[in-house]
């Protein structure tokens, strides 16, 4: 009995809520929120900003002083232009700089220069490779060196002592 009168109750509670209109969400009302010259609605107690009496006066020097303004800085920049000039005119001409791209950065083939016609280009010779220090070789040549030089100045009359003196030279 208890379950039945829950259930009409809820039953009773879900058509009552369904029949509600539904209220307005804050996307359609267009309210405002701002008001003259965009001052926000929370500043509502001040009053709008209003110009002057004098304000086509002030306009005017308003508009004067950015003319003198831009007369300056176009007279600043033609001081600016010349200087430059001035630097450049005693600066070498400078090479444009490349910047490296990627990992191989940037390659300059150098300026082929043509061959002169008046200096004769060298003839090619032959290979002649240097000599091999071999001792067996060395040791052979002093053998057949040894009775011409043997005992002369400063070289013993030894035939072994010839040998060992010679080859440690």
């Amino acid at each position: 009995m208890v379950a039945l009168a829950f259930a009409v109750l809820v039953l009773g509670a879900a058509t009552t809520a369904s029949a509600r209109p539904k209220k307005q969400s804050a996307e359609h009302t267009a309210t405002t929120t701002t008001n003259c010259h965009g001052t926000p609605l929370i500043m509502q107690g001040m009053d709008c900003p209003t110009r002057p009496v004098r304000a086509a006066e002030q306009q005017q020097q308003e508009q004067q002083q950015e003319q003198q303004q831009e007369q300056q800085e176009q007279q600043q920049e033609q001081q600016q232009e010349q200087q430059q000039e001035q630097q450049q005119a005693t600066k070498r001409a400078e090479r444009p700089r490349l910047t490296a791209r990627g990992s191989s950065g940037a390659y300059i083939a150098p300026l082929q220069r043509t061959p002169s016609l008046s200096l004769p280009q060298p003839s090619a010779a032959p290979y002649i490779p240097p000599p091999v220090n071999n001792p067996s070789a060395q040791i052979n040549q002093l053998n057949h060196s040894f009775p011409l030089n043997g005992g002369l100045g400063n070289n013993p009359t030894n035939r072994d002592a010839y040998i060992r003196y010679n080859l440690t030279r």
